[in-house]
């Protein structure tokens, strides 16, 4: 199997993914390795760039719970390719820090405060009190509960998903939520996106269709 190639850098650890197969393939061929090789990785500190295929965050959200379910590696921040950043664009997203995206493993608390410079993926809960700050996107693989503020820097084409949504605030660009347990019907059954459009917030569940509406 050579679907998934594990090598090193000067940053940290790259993973070659072949882009012909389907990306199923990909999730099962990562996990065999990663337990394979588990024991490499034990509580080592990298940077972390995939090659060879673009993913969406959603499929590097995946990707990244893969590793972080079958080795104690901790993930500093995920690199994109140089060259992916024109497919970036044309996916509306303009902005060169969109290029890192940084994982945290675990609970957000209240009193913590999360601030990155890129894209956020959190792979946990976010609690009330607790704050997720990002230039970029924000996409909670759990409860949405605290505060979540996206395109910090102005990027109105930011957007913030979580699989449970219910925050005591929300932020994308210069445009608030308040209250908006009062303000929005959430579904909270189902993973919702929330976007800005016409300097109006939008929340709906998050899905290929309401992925088209970013463009």
């Amino acid at each position: 199997m050579n679907n998934v190639i594990f090598k090193g850098d000067k940053d940290g650890l790259v993973i070659l993914l072949n882009e012909t197969v389907e990306f199923e393939v990909i999730k099962k061929e990562l996990s065999e390795k990663v337990r394979d090789a588990g024991h490499f990785f034990e509580n080592a500190k990298m940077a972390l760039t995939f090659k060879g295929r673009v993913l969406s965050e959603e499929e590097q959200g995946e990707l990244i719970k893969i590793i972080a379910d079958n080795a104690s590696l901790n993930i500093s921040y995920v690199k994109e390719e140089d060259n992916y950043v024109e497919q970036f664009k044309n996916m509306g997203i303009d902005e060169k820090s969109e290029v890192l995206t940084k994982y945290y493993r675990g609970t957000v608390r209240s009193g913590q405060r999360i601030n990155f410079t890129g894209s956020v993926v959190i792979l946990g809960d976010v609690n009330p009190g607790a704050e997720i700050i990002a230039d970029g996107n924000i996409i909670i693989l759990g409860s949405l509960k605290g505060l979540a503020h996206a395109g910090a820097k102005g990027n109105k084409k930011a957007f913030i998903v979580a699989f449970k949504m219910e925050p005591t605030q929300l932020r994308l660009g210069d445009i608030i939520a308040r209250s908006p347990d009062k303000e929005y019907d959430f579904d909270k059954s189902v993973a919702q996106i929330v976007y800005l459009k016409e300097e109006r917030l939008f929340i709906e569940a998050a899905d290929i269709k309401s992925f088209a509406n970013l463009a």
